[in-house]
């Protein structure tokens, strides 16, 4: 008597277990269960992003490859502008240079990895919108970089305003009506 009830609990396991795995799949292929993707970050075709110098021995490389990064996505990046060393000068730099945003990043060097860190500021405010570390080996940070920037801190360019302009621009023509003419 005792062999049936052996067979019969083997038999509501293996059923048990099979239909764990077939809500597992039905749940897979509905999408719930996934991590879902991140939505793409757009940006204002033109918008003006300088990249700020970074220190380090990598600094300059990576500047540079930010720059790519930003221009590929059509914003259009100034490395002109020197490193500033007060965060309040960003408004000012911002209405002189008409730019959206900065971006400024510091290297931490380790033994055996680098850190870098990013900020993204607003223009018109001085803000920090956005922050994200990335951390690797010196030879696979761009690499940690390419993969990870654009994901992180995309959809901050999209929050980004130029301070507004003073340039008043070209005034229409103007009519006076002064009256009858003198005789």
């Amino acid at each position: 008597m005792i062999l049936p009830v052996r067979g019969l609990a083997r038999r509501a396991t293996l059923v048990a277990a099979l239909s764990l795995m077939l809500a597992g799949a039905a749940q897979a292929r509905s999408g719930h269960g996934r991590a879902r993707a991140v939505p793409e970050a757009h940006v204002t075709p033109g918008l003006r992003v300088s990249v700020q110098p970074i220190n380090g021995e990598l600094g300059g490389a990576l500047r540079g490859q930010v720059a790519r990064l930003l221009r590929a996505r059509g914003c259009r990046v100034v490395t002109t502008l020197p490193r500033v060393e007060g965060t309040g000068q960003y408004p000012t730099l911002a209405k002189d240079n008409r730019l959206a945003a900065f971006v400024s990043a510091d290297v931490q060097e380790g033994r055996s990895r680098d850190i870098i860190t990013f900020l993204v500021w607003d223009g018109s405010s001085g803000n920090v919108l956005g922050r994200w570390s990335a951390s690797a080996a010196p030879k696979s940070l761009a690499k940690a970089i390419a993969k990870g920037f654009w994901k992180n801190l995309g959809a901050r360019f999209g929050d980004a305003q130029a301070p507004p302009s003073e340039d008043l621009g070209e005034a229409p023509p103007l009519y006076v009506n002064a009256g009858e003419p003198l005789q």
